[in-house]
């Protein structure tokens, strides 16, 4: 797969660097849209506005958000937080 198809997602790991991604959890079950697991993990990335950060929260606490893993959708929702599904791996965008 060429680096044009190509995304990454830094996590902190143990002997890796710290990095300051902000881990969220709305306490409603979310689905993988690949393998249908509910072992998601939502978070923000470095960078992320705090002023986005409560709307989104409010947007997830209220079940109003879908997981979205479509590439194309994906490379145009760089202020969208980010989702990995525990079991498959597959990740992406949340959307409103």
């Amino acid at each position: 797969m060429s680096d044009e198809y190509s995304f990454h997602f830094c996590l902190k790991r143990p002997g890796w660097p710290l990095t300051n991604e902000v881990g969220f959890c709305p306490g409603k079950k979310s689905f993988c849209p690949k393998c249908n697991s509910i072992k998601i993990s939502i978070f923000f990335k470095p960078g992320f506005l705090g002023i986005e950060n409560g709307k989104w929260c409010r947007y997830m606490d209220e079940n109003n958000f879908k997981l979205c893993d479509d590439y194309n959708i994906i490379k145009k929702s760089n202020y969208n937080p980010n989702w990995i599904c525990k079991d498959c791996h597959n990740c992406g965008v949340i959307l409103k």
